[in-house]
């Protein structure tokens, strides 16, 4: 049980925010004794599992959709007295199609060919408005203009047939195999040429079958024209849903998107305003105008005239402008006398400078036309048309939607906005403004001809509405309202779990004097991606560590041992190599060569330095630091670079700069800390960089603090919020020697730890403060304090908080709680997307036939497939069907693999010969041509794939059609859901049943699962008829297993019912790490898998099983029946 706070003391929470995990830890702020903690696992929030969703529901809708078609088709045909089936059997729809252009088809002909065109009729736009993306994006546009070519004198149909005919097939990627190479065919065309087809083919049949009347005609082609717009979305006015444009609350949307623009918080009915709108573009540039300090100028302001002469100036500009040495020329200011600005990540002044507005601009002229003469309501249509649409199609309707109102919008100008539209994109975070136009009309004026700021214009015009939270009569944080901003599911998932736990722990913890918070990033991916980056970044890191080493130990001309020896004496000397090694060999701050000799030998000549001072930067990482001379470590001190060398010392900035210009091994975040030019004793330039090395102010982090500060303020708390960056957390870790393990998931709670004490260290006491008072997009506001020597800071930044600091870590580790995620969501796929075929075949040591998954060699001349059928082939050659079904064409490639090599050698450029492996059977096709099948002349088809019997059918769905023989088509890896545990009083052992997502179905309004597939599964898995009910298990439920003869217990996870064939085994996971160790020991269970899999019976004879629940903090309550009926049978009246 958690240690109760005694005398009141003030705690300090800190929670470390993972991208699926939360640790969080309450420390004693008075004696720093660790009162308890906890980690909190989940799977994360992912973008791309979102998008995998979206499209198999667009998959879905599309064939609902063609199903709807099909049926009003039939229908339509059966009104007109024509069969409502396609049924010509001996020829295909493709011929039908082509032959009733020109002849006379039967009436079942005419059904069959209309059948066929109203499954797939074509986008809704032209060719030519279709876009490519990614790698094969020309070869997108080259198959695209080949069928523009083709329909100039063809329609869909008979290029469709012609490719049949030619290839075996009208789309996909064509290999002529007796020549090295390969087309891709793409079978799209707009439903305008389909239209045509129908209308060409039905007004011929209507010269020899009355009942293709005009009217007739008519309602066939509606029919094969419909076709809802993707902007629209599900529904309709009768039957209305929230994801389409008919919403639930009666209102009708323009177009769906326009959900995701947001409103405006000024005018809350006004949708926001597209970032590319020329009203927005000047908006921005007045705002960051009006916040300039001009000290040249008597009040410090622009007046109007500047401002409009800056407007034209920058509209005019052919690139982009020097904000800078713009607004000095016409104030008459020197750079040093402008300041207000905003500053990019590499410190430099950043201005908005309506930047597609000029670039559109400048790309119109090179046509002749000037879009200065444009209303700028129509540039601001223009912008919110290209950001709210994604296709050409869509955007040249709702262009051709303007032509009444701007008459000078033609056809020709509506080609060239196409053309162009590249042109009017930006950043996708600030596609959309956080303004309405409404509002910005309104402020513009404002900004023009006063020097105040938009809160201020907004308060004056009482537009200013509070946005705060008033947690006053509320016990939690509000976190919905919260995470309603945060945009990245990755980053809302994870926020959406802390203020969970942080709401329990406010109930136990009054007094918090601290509250610190680590964030991921905002761009965070989920555990998949984020492992590979890490994979990545280590490898990378590895392969240059051990290149500088090779380099330097040849140069230094010493030896293995030699090397090892030093490295083991002079412990930074490995990092001085590094250093070395990334800067050429060079001083950056003398340019004098470094010898790696004299290096090795006297290394104590040579100093690792912080390019911009540790207590001003705080920022301790490689990116700030350098190898030099010792005495130029001494001269420069506590500047930066530039201050040092424009004291006239060192080899001189410019020289410094254009060492790094042709160095591609130092980073770019060393080189911006080496060319830092702004003075580091301005105040503003300190806090920027506690925002850059320690206070996190991203998007996601300014939204948690700012929320949680008004929960504080509004409870009158008197707690301390603040948001720290990880690299400050990673740092304590690495100087306390607190090593950090990812196999267990305690990790995340001891950097709780760390980030609840990090507000206690020495530094903060007498210098500077680490708790922000405001967070804004632009600035942070708190206290910085003296540069200090860099030993003081060194002292005082990495003293331990507290003497026992260490000990108190070092003894959580045991009584750290864990709460698991339990995944209990019944809409899941069912099962992998792949469609396997199968067959009933005897293989190897089967006694009788087995039904068996078909595999694929998709192309025996690549190396890479050839290897795969080699190693098949080795194994067992049965396996191949053509061995079984066609003998004499096998023999003929075993002969092809004796006659041929699979090793060629190849000649290189130093002299020697490479051994490459290659097919033996692309080495017969380039002497002979492609490999045939056996035919008594020699004339058989060519063979480029082969199939094989890969491995024993296990739990599939059927979805094999009516009219297959000898074979089956299945879906495979069906998805486990629950597993249901019973106990049988007259075995005295425990019993169970998995239920897996495709046995779930939606009936009467709910999922669930029907009795009768209940009692099947029970029966199947051998649940006794009058064993009772105790519990339901889900993946992450936590059990307890007692071992009732020794007492003896393991706490598990439980993961899911596997093994299916074999009744009552298991998977089990441990409680505080992902997976076991190879072969280790669990218990009386006994030994795991050498992978560290735990496949287990579930229970003997003699065990009891508890089901562990737990709350958010990880606090277990054990039961042993949950209730008396098991949940989710749709259609019984169980109840608990």
């Amino acid at each position: 049980m958690a240690e109760k706070v005694k005398n009141n003391d003030p705690v300090n929470i800190g929670l470390d925010i993972g991208i699926s995990s939360v640790g969080w830890s309450i420390v004693n702020n008075k004696n720093g004794k660790i009162l308890e903690s906890g980690v909190s696992i989940f799977s994360s929030g992912t973008a791309s599992k979102n998008e995998e969703r979206r499209s198999f529901r667009q998959s879905r809708r599309l064939l609902r959709r063609r199903k709807n078609r099909i049926k009003d088709l039939k229908n339509l045909l059966s009104n007109y007295k024509l069969p409502n089936k396609s049924e010509c059997h001996d020829t295909t729809p493709y011929h039908l199609r082509v032959k009733g252009l020109h002849e006379k088809l039967t009436k079942k002909e005419i059904s069959a060919a209309l059948l066929h065109l109203v499954k797939r009729r074509g986008i809704s736009y032209d060719l030519g408005d279709l876009e490519g993306e990614g790698e094969n994006s020309s070869v997108y546009k080259e198959s695209i203009a080949i069928n523009q070519v083709l329909l100039n004198k063809m329609t869909p149909a008979e290029i469709q047939l012609e490719r049949l005919e030619k290839y075996g097939k009208i789309r996909g990627q064509i290999t002529d195999l007796d020549e090295d190479n390969s087309e891709v065919l793409m079978n799209v065309f707009p439903n305008a040429a389909y239209l045509k087809e129908a209308e060409c083919l039905l007004n011929k049949q209507a010269e020899f079958h009355k009942e293709t009347s005009s009217e007739f005609i008519d309602q066939v082609l509606k029919i094969i024209a419909r076709k809802r717009d993707y902007f629209i979305g599900p529904g309709s006015e009768k039957s209305r849903t929230d994801y389409g444009i008919y919403r639930t609350d009666g209102t009708n949307l323009n177009n769906l998107f326009e959900i995701l623009i947001g409103k405006d918080k000024i005018f809350p009915d006004e949708f926001r305003a597209a970032g590319n709108s020329y009203t927005a573009q000047l908006y921005n540039l007045l705002n960051d105008l009006n916040n300039l300090k001009i000290a040249t100028l008597e009040d410090g302001k622009l007046s109007t005239e500047q401002k409009e002469q800056i407007i034209t100036e920058v509209t005019i500009a052919d690139r982009k402008p020097n904000m800078i040495k713009l607004i000095g020329k016409i104030t008459n200011a020197q750079p040093c006398d402008i300041s207000g600005y905003r500053i990019d990540r590499k410190d430099n002044p950043e201005f908005h400078s309506m930047q597609v507005y000029r670039t559109v601009r400048n790309k119109f002229l090179e046509l002749g036309i000037e879009i200065n003469e444009w209303p700028t309501t129509f540039l601001d249509e223009i912008g919110r048309i290209i950001t709210l649409n994604t296709e050409n199609g869509e955007i040249r309707r709702e262009l051709n939607r303007l032509n009444k109102k701007y008459t000078f919008l033609t056809n020709d100008l509506i080609e060239h906005l196409l053309n162009l539209k590249v042109f009017f994109k930006i950043e996708s975070n600030k596609k959309w403004h956080r303004f309405s136009l409404k509002t910005m009309k309104l402020l513009i004026p404002e900004l023009l001809n006063t020097s105040k700021e938009q809160m201020t214009i907004l308060n004056d015009l009482g537009l200013l509405h509070e946005n705060k939270t008033n947690y006053q009569n509320t016990k939690k944080i509000n976190v919905n309202k919260l995470t309603e901003n945060i945009f990245n599911p990755v980053v809302k998932k994870s926020v959406k779990q802390s203020m969970d736990i942080f709401n329990e722990l406010i109930k136990k913890y009054t007094n918090i004097d601290y509250l610190v918070i680590e964030m991921p990033r905002d761009d965070a991916e989920d555990e998949v991606e984020q492992k590979k980056q890490m994979q990545k970044f280590q490898k990378d890191n590895e392969k240059e560590k051990e290149k500088a080493l090779q380099e330097f130990q040849e140069l230094a001309d010493v030896s293995d041992s030699q090397l090892k020896n030093q490295l083991y004496k002079r412990k930074k000397l490995r990092m001085k190599i590094r250093m070395w090694y990334q800067q050429h060999g060079k001083c950056l701050y003398s340019g004098k060569t470094i010898s790696a000799e004299e290096l090795f030998w006297n290394d104590h000549l040579f100093d690792i330095d912080h390019i911009i001072p540790a207590s001003i930067s705080y920022d301790d990482g490689q990116n700030n630091k350098v190898l030099c001379y010792s005495e130029m470590n001494r001269a420069k001190g506590q500047q930066t670079p530039y201050g040092f060398m424009q004291s006239g010392k060192g080899q001189g900035f410019e020289s410094m700069r254009a060492m790094l210009k042709s160095n591609s091994r130092i980073s770019p975040a060393k080189k911006r800390n080496l060319e830092f030019v702004k003075d580091i004793n301005d105040i503003e330039v300190r806090k920027r960089f506690i925002a850059r090395n320690l206070v996190d102010t991203r998007y996601a982090s300014r939204i948690v603090l700012n929320e949680l500060q008004q929960f504080v303020h509004s409870k009158n708390l008197g707690t301390k919020v603040t948001v720290v960056r990880g690299k400050l957390t990673s740092k304590l870790r690495d100087i306390w020697r607190l090593n950090k393990s990812r196999e267990t998931h305690h990790h995340h709670a001891v950097d709780a730890t760390i980030v609840a004490v990090t507000p206690m260290l020495k530094l903060w006491k007498r210098n500077a403060e680490i708790i922000p008072m405001k967070v804004n997009e632009n600035t942070i506001d708190l206290k910085t304090g003296e540069i200090l020597d860099e030993e003081i800071y060194k002292e005082e930044m990495y003293q331990l908080p507290y003497a026992h600091f260490i000990e108190n870590v070092s003894l959580m580790h045991d009584k750290i709680k864990f709460h698991h995620q339990v995944d209990k969501k019944m809409n899941r796929k069912v099962s992998d997307a792949t469609i396997y075929t199968t067959r009933l075949a005897m293989i190897g040591k089967d006694k009788q036939p087995q039904d068996y998954v078909l595999g694929k060699i998709k192309n025996i001349y690549g190396i890479e497939d050839y290897k795969k059928f080699k190693s098949i082939y080795d194994k067992d050659k049965t396996k191949f069907l053509m061995q079984q079904l066609d003998p004499k064409t096998f023999e003929k490639l075993e002969k092809i693999m004796i006659d041929y090599p699979d090793t060629i050698e190849v000649p290189q450029d130093n002299g020697k010969v490479k051994v490459v492996p290659v097919s033996p059977f692309e080495y017969y096709r380039k002497e002979h041509g492609p490999v045939t099948k056996y035919a008594r002349k020699n004339n058989g088809p060519a063979i480029k794939s082969l199939k094989y019997y890969d491995s024993k059918l296990g739990s599939k769905i059927e979805i094999t059609p009516k009219n297959a023989k000898n074979k089956k088509v299945v879906l495979q890896s069906l998805k486990p859901w629950r597993t249901d545990v019973y106990y049988n009083d007259k075995t005295e052992e425990y019993e169970i049943m998995g239920i897996k997502y495709s046995d779930l179905k939606y009936e009467n309004g709910k999922y669930g699962i029907v009795n009768e597939d209940y009692q099947r599964i029970k029966m199947e898995e051998g649940v006794g008829e009058e064993s009772e009910f105790l519990m339901s298990l889900y993946r992450g439920d936590r059990i307890k297993i007692i071992d009732t003869k020794s007492d003896e217990y393991v706490e598990l996870l439980f993961g899911s019912r596997t093994m299916p064939n074999v009744n009552g085994y298991v998977e089990l996971k441990p409680i505080d790490r992902s997976k076991f160790d190879s072969k280790e020991i669990v218990g009386f269970y006994g030994q795991v898998t050498p992978n560290g899999q735990f496949v287990k019976k579930f229970t003997r004879k003699g065990y009891k099983v508890l089901k562990t629940n737990t709350d958010i903090l990880g606090n277990p309550h054990y039961i042993s029946k949950e209730g008396k009926y098991p949940k989710n049978i749709v259609d019984t009246a169980f109840v608990d």
